[in-house]
């Protein structure tokens, strides 16, 4: 590492000192602040450490190594650089994943980290830190929200987004999943501070703040990004719909409301946009599927879904069944490589809790309180989920792709079960 590439730490340190005079603010929460950050930017080192000792690089190798070319031709360029960031024009700069320069989410990332190359003088791990530092951001405030709005959820949040092992490990370092990690928290928390605020003046720092992470978001996982965002300002309008009409004040016909507004919305959406419409997104869901399923090693745990067809009605018969093998596959006992069998550790651990939570509430014979906020982000979830997982057939693959959406559910799961009353009492006695 020659002395370029550290330049840039005293301004790196810089940022983690004013997400901290934030983060000690939260009497609650200001005591994982450093053992949260330290598990995320060691987890984002261990995680390009790997790609590049293991798997020769992987996407991670190829998106440095394209990030650098571009950097390099920036310098001698300029103007092109320019027009390459403003307008995707290409001239000569040295930039793959061009086909389609306007949808492709890696075309988009190697620009953004070219800008980033720009002050860590091109240095991999230097940016893996600032890309690691921004998903943790975007994890702590979506947090720091719920543990404002809806205390219940805080210690179950916390585990979820700051703890748990693939969900801290996948979403940083030199990946596209550190930006969407970062950017759908961001534009989640935002959304809900928006929600729940008393005061309706516009902020003008947050509302830059939410087209930032909107944007980002939506340039890295389009698809998903559209759900999240018909799902919260769907919510948005319910709030204040509720606020106007008083027949919608029991939470029943709220819901009921909520849904025709997204059944509304999906049935428009078909139509405004073919990349919407329902046949067609099902058919390349399926085409993806079968295409990946045919390259994929057989000796390798693989999702199979040997009935699935290119039709609605397949398609939301195999949907529970993926959303399962999504979450609790690998399963540690099949004959796998390590990888295979640490994720099989994982999935053992969470089919555990789940189990223990279904328990404990039929024990308990009641059911928690969810409020409506929380639904969203469900809802969220198992759509993503069912969108992630039906054309992955890989599940080496698919573990990797669950982790920005997993705490999502894993919040709940510690929340309605008894964990969260033992982790509770457990800081409780280490004080």
């Amino acid at each position: 590492m020659n002395l370029l590439t550290r330049l840039h730490l005293p301004f790196f340190f810089l940022l983690v000192y004013l997400l901290w005079s934030q983060a000690r603010q939260s009497q609650a929460l200001r005591r994982f602040f450093w053992p949260a950050l330290f598990l995320k930017l060691v987890g984002g080192f261990l995680l390009g450490y790997i790609y590049l000792e293991y798997f020769g690089g992987g996407d991670m190798g190829l998106f440095h190594q394209q990030a650098s070319a571009v950097n390099a031709a920036a310098q001698e360029d300029p103007n092109q650089y320019i027009r390459l960031l403003l307008f995707n024009e290409l001239g000569d700069m040295p930039i793959g994943f061009s086909r389609w320069p306007g949808y492709s989410n890696s075309f988009f990332f190697v620009k953004l980290l070219s800008l980033l190359h720009f002050l860590t003088g091109s240095s991999f791990w230097g940016s893996g830190l600032y890309l690691s530092l921004f998903s943790f951001w975007g994890c702590w405030y979506l947090v720091d929200k719920l543990q404002r709005y809806f205390p219940e959820y805080s210690t179950a949040a916390v585990i979820a987004f700051l703890f748990f092992p693939s969900v801290v490990f996948w979403t940083g370092g030199v990946s596209k999943d550190s930006v969407f990690m970062g950017s759908l928290c961001l534009t989640i928390g935002l959304v809900l501070q928006l929600g729940q605020a008393k005061e309706k003046a516009v902020n003008l720092h947050n509302s830059i703040l939410l087209l930032a992470s909107i944007y980002l978001l939506w340039k890295i996982k389009f698809f998903l990004a559209a759900v999240v965002l018909v799902l919260l300002f769907s919510w948005l309008f319910m709030q204040w719909l509720t606020k106007q009409v008083k027949w919608l004040q029991p939470k029943g016909r709220q819901l009921l409301v909520w849904g025709m507004l997204l059944l509304t919305g999906g049935f428009v959406a078909s139509f405004a946009h073919p990349t919407f419409n329902l046949d067609f997104f099902v058919q390349h869901i399926v085409w993806n599927y079968t295409n990946l399923l045919a390259k994929s090693d057989p000796t390798k745990p693989l999702l199979l879904l040997p009935g699935l067809d290119a039709n609605v009605w397949s398609f939301i018969r195999y949907s529970p069944e993926a959303v399962f093998q999504m979450l609790f596959r690998p399963f540690v006992w099949e004959p796998t490589p390590l990888f295979y069998k640490l994720a099989g550790l994982e999935n053992l651990l969470l089919l555990v809790l789940v189990s223990i939570t279904i328990g404990y509430l039929l024990y308990q014979k009641r059911w928690p309180r969810l409020p409506g906020f929380l639904v969203v982000l469900l809802v969220f979830f198992f759509i993503g989920a069912v969108l992630v997982s039906l054309p992955t057939p890989n599940l080496g693959t698919l573990f990797r792709y669950r982790a920005p959406l997993l705490p999502f559910f894993l919040t709940v799961v510690l929340a309605w079960g008894p964990w969260q009353k033992w982790f509770n009492g457990l800081i409780r006695w280490g004080r």
